[in-house]
């Protein structure tokens, strides 16, 4: 299981300019970090293996009691939509 999914804002101004990209685009905060997850996972298609994000951990994917990866079956279900 992963860490914590709680992100630390270290600062008021990045708070604001965070949440002013993300009434931007209409996400909600779980949305605009999906998005975020989608555009890194895209650019790193282009890194070296060993710098990828193991294919556990990505979003959609779940563990099952083997440690088994699996791909989650409505994965778009459980997602916000992202505008933009």
């Amino acid at each position: 299981m992963p860490g914590s999914t709680r992100i630390r804002i270290t600062s008021q101004e990045e708070y604001e300019w965070l949440d002013s990209v993300r009434e931007n685009y209409g996400l909600t905060w779980r949305g605009m970090l999906l998005k975020a997850e989608q555009r890194l996972l895209a650019a790193e298609r282009h890194w070296p293996e060993e710098f990828r994000t193991p294919e556990h951990l990505r979003a959609g994917n779940r563990v099952d009691a083997d440690g088994d990866a699996e791909l989650a079956g409505d994965a778009a279900s459980e997602t916000d939509e992202a505008v933009g």
